[in-house]
C-alpha cells in the first residue's frame, strides 16, 4: 500500500521550521529521523527496481471452448534486499481468468506458482501483459514493472457430436454421383502442408520439399459427398443471452460441428452470413476450407443489420447452382421461412437448426414450427443450453 507523500513532506517542512525557530533538540531528532526515512525508502525502492525478474510460461496454439489450461509464473529477486510487498496484476483479455497475486519476496529468493483456468469463450486471446507493483517497506516510493504478453491462443467453438444428423445432411441430386467404394474415388490434391511423421511416403511432394528445404506433404480431398451451405443468422437484434450460454455461441458451435462432420465425410461445405460484412465463403473441401470456416466461426460477431429473410431472398438466383441449405437462427420472424421455401432448391433437403431465444434468457417470442413448415424442412430445435443434443424432429423435406 502506498502512503501519501504530500502530508509527510508538509510535516517535514513544518518540523524543520519549528526546529529552526525553537532550537529544541527533540524537534531536530525527529527531523533527522524523517529525512533518514525518506532516504532509506528511496534507496530501498531504487535497488529493488533492477533486480526483479518475471517469467511466464503460457499455453499457445489452438483450443476449444471448455478446454482447461495451466500456466506457470516465476518471480525472482536477484538482490539481497527483500521486497516486503509485491502485487502482480494480469491484463490478459481472457474472460473469467485472473492469476494475479499479492506476496512478499526475501532477498535472493524465487517464488513459483501454477495458475489454472478454462477457456469459456471463443476468440483470439493473449496472455499478458503482466504488471508488478512493489516498493519500500514504508510505501513511500512505489514502483511499477510491466512485462508485455507474447503468447496468443485461438479458441474454437465447441465441436458437438451430431450423430444421426449425418443422415439428414443435404446431398446432391441430379449431379453426377461417384459410384463404388469411397476408397476407389480418386482424390484431389488441393495444396501442400508441413510433413508430419504419420504421413505416408506417397503423400510427400518431392518438388516442393526440394525447393523449400524441408519435407512437405500433399493435402487431399475426396469427392464423397455433395455440397452443403450453412446460412448463419448474425443479425444483431435476434440473438439473446450472455456468453457462453447465448444463442450466438451455440449458433457458432452448431455451425462448427456441422462443418467438422461434413469435411470429415468428404463433403464440400460453404457459408453465407448476414454479419456486418455479409460474408460468403464458397463451398470447398479440405484442410484449407476447414481453416477458413473455423476462423469465421471463431471471430464473427452478431453485428449485422440485414434480416435473414432479406439474405435468403438476395441469394435466390445463386442457390439454383448451389447445394443444400442448413439454416442456423434464433429468429422468430416467419418471413425467413417463407423465403426459404420460395427458394425451391430442387434435389436437396433443407435443415433448420432453430435456437429458441427464450431458453437462453431472451424475451423474444418463439417461432411456431407448425403446419406446412413442419413438413417442408427438417428441424433441429435447441430449446436451451442443456438441450443441444441432436434429438430433433425427423421430417423428410419436400423436393
Amino acid at each position: 500500500m502506498r502512503l501519501p507523500r504530500l502530508p509527510l513532506v508538509t510535516a517535514l517542512a513544518l518540523l524543520f521550521f519549528f526546529a529552526y525557530i525553537t532550537g529544541i533538540r527533540l524537534a531536530y531528532s525527529l527531523l533527522y529521523a524523517l529525512v533518514l526515512l525518506f532516504v532509506v525508502s528511496y534507496l530501498w525502492s531504487r535497488l529493488s527496481a533492477d533486480n526483479l525478474e518475471v517469467v511466464r510460461s503460457s499455453p499457445e496454439g489452438q483450443y476449444q471452448v471448455g478446454d482447461r489450461f495451466e500456466e506457470k509464473f516465476t518471480v525472482q529477486n536477484r538482490s539481497w534486499i527483500p521486497v516486503p510487498l509485491i502485487e502482480l496484476t494480469d491484463f490478459s483479455n481472457l474472460p473469467g481468468y485472473n492469476p494475479g497475486r499479492v506476496f512478499n519476496l526475501k532477498g535472493r529468493r524465487t517464488r513459483r506458482w501454477t495458475s489454472r483456468g478454462q477457456f469459456k469463450q471463443r476468440g483470439l486471446f493473449t496472455f499478458g501483459p503482466v504488471e508488478l507493483r512493489y516498493g519500500d517497506p514504508f510505501g513511500l516510493f512505489a514502483r511499477t514493472m510491466r512485462v508485455a504478453g507474447s503468447r496468443s491462443v485461438v479458441v474454437y467453438p465447441v465441436i458437438r457430436p451430431i450423430g444421426a444428423l449425418d443422415a439428414l445432411a443435404p446431398s446432391s441430386a441430379g449431379d453426377e454421383q461417384p459410384r463404388g467404394r469411397v476408397m476407389d474415388i480418386p482424390p484431389n490434391a488441393t495444396t501442400i502442408r508441413e510433413y508430419v511423421p504419420t504421413d505416408s511416403v506417397k503423400r510427400i511432394h518431392w518438388a516442393s520439399s526440394a525447393r523449400l528445404g524441408r519435407l512437405m506433404s500433399r493435402s487431399f480431398e475426396t469427392r464423397e459427398g455433395g455440397d452443403a451451405w450453412i446460412v448463419l443468422d448474425l443479425q444483431a437484434s435476434v440473438h439473446a443471452g450472455e456468453a457462453p450460454d447465448s444463442t450466438l455461441e451455440y449458433a457458432m458451435s452448431m455451425a462448427a460441428s456441422l462443418t467438422d462432420g461434413a469435411l470429415r465425410r468428404g463433403s464440400a461445405i460453404g457459408l453465407v452470413s448476414n454479419d456486418s460484412q455479409l460474408s460468403v465463403i464458397e463451398a470447398a473441401r479440405g484442410d484449407q476450407q476447414r481453416k477458413r470456416l473455423f476462423e469465421h466461426f471463431t471471430l464473427a460477431q452478431a453485428d449485422g443489420s440485414v434480416s435473414l429473410a432479406s439474405l435468403l431472398t438476395s441469394q435466390r438466383q445463386q442457390w439454383q447452382h448451389r447445394g443444400g441449405l442448413i439454416v442456423i437462427t434464433p429468429s422468430a420472424d416467419e418471413r425467413w421461412l417463407e423465403a426459404l421455401l420460395d427458394l425451391g432448391v430442387r434435389g436437396h433437403r433443407s435443415l433448420v437448426i432453430y435456437l429458441d431465444p427464450r431458453g437462453f434468457g431472451g424475451t423474444q417470442a418463439s417461432l411456431a414450427t407448425a403446419g406446412r413448415w413442419r413438413q417442408a424442412v427438417n428441424w433441429w430445435i435447441v430449446s436451451g443450453p442443456d438441450n443441444a443434443e441432436p434429438a430433433m424432429e425427423r421430417r423428410l423435406a419436400a423436393v
